[in-house]
């Protein structure tokens, strides 16, 4: 299992994320990999399909399941 937290630099809410993320992953899938990204340039926003900071996926799926159609950095 592959865990990405991608996320702007200056996120407000990033670190919070990331944090949750690695206590989930500690608690429930030790063997996980977690893996954070910083998106900081629009293309980058944009070859990743970033649609707002954080983003958490796993396995390449986004877990939420109503995000933002847009791509960017905010």
């Amino acid at each position: 299992m592959k865990i990405q937290v991608l996320m702007s630099p200056g996120c407000g809410h990033g670190q919070r994320a990331l944090e949750v993320v690695e206590d989930v992953v500690h608690t429930h899938a030790p063997r996980a990999e977690v893996e954070t990204i910083t998106v900081a340039m629009p293309e980058d926003a944009a070859r990743l399909a970033f649609p707002g900071s954080p983003t958490v996926r796993v396995n390449g799926v986004d877990v939420d399941p109503q995000k933002p159609l847009n791509v960017g950095l905010g």
